[in-house]
């Protein structure tokens, strides 16, 4: 990163902005938790009601399971108010971080997919049933938290947990997956 790049950088953490625009795994996921960390101790003396919002562009295809289940964690557990924004798409693993928003925000023609994800199990027999029975176990806690951050029930969870499950950010909205499109229910100078 040099010149303007590393201006624009410093700028967008001075602002709390930052960017989710990679597939997800530990190194990119590293590096947001701690900036979130970091603006909750910053903020530690004041008031939840009263602290600046962190703003969190999502725009990810999804990545591995375990470093993006840490950032939600984060996000979910963060006193200083995480917006999760999603103005091109949120697909797979990208889709439960954006979830985790305490306000949702998605451009009209922002995508959304929630499906299985992917999974390899490489081992001895008895060691690929054991891995196999603690997937099921993940997959269960996933679909509770879905459950939890949206208004689909059990039922149409698990009829779309199987398939590429699509949405544009109506259909989305709908579902409860994002709170705000902008241009409709808020403007873009409400994410910037």
């Amino acid at each position: 990163m040099g010149g303007v790049d590393e201006v624009f950088y410093l700028r967008n953490l001075r602002s709390r902005k930052l960017y989710l625009s990679d597939d997800i795994d530990e190194c990119i996921i590293d590096s947001i938790v701690r900036h979130i960390l970091q603006y909750n101790a910053d903020d530690k003396d004041i008031p939840v009601e009263e602290r600046k919002p962190i703003l969190l562009y999502v725009s990810s295809n999804g990545g591995s399971i375990d470093p993006g289940f840490e950032l939600v964690d984060v996000i979910l557990e963060s006193k200083t108010p995480v917006y999760t924004i999603n103005l091109g798409y949120q697909y797979s693993m990208g889709f439960l971080i954006g979830l985790a928003g305490h306000k949702r925000y998605a451009s009209k023609t922002a995508k959304f997919l929630m499906h299985d994800g992917t999974n390899f199990v490489v081992n001895s027999g008895a060691k690929a049933q054991d891995q196999m029975e603690f997937n099921k176990r993940i997959e269960q806690r996933i679909k509770e938290y879905v459950l939890s951050r949206s208004k689909i029930t059990s039922d149409e969870y698990d009829s779309k947990l199987r398939v590429e499950w699509y949405l544009f950010a109506d259909e989305a909205k709908e579902k409860g997956f994002c709170d705000y499109i902008i241009g409709e229910d808020c403007s873009l100078d409400d994410i910037v």
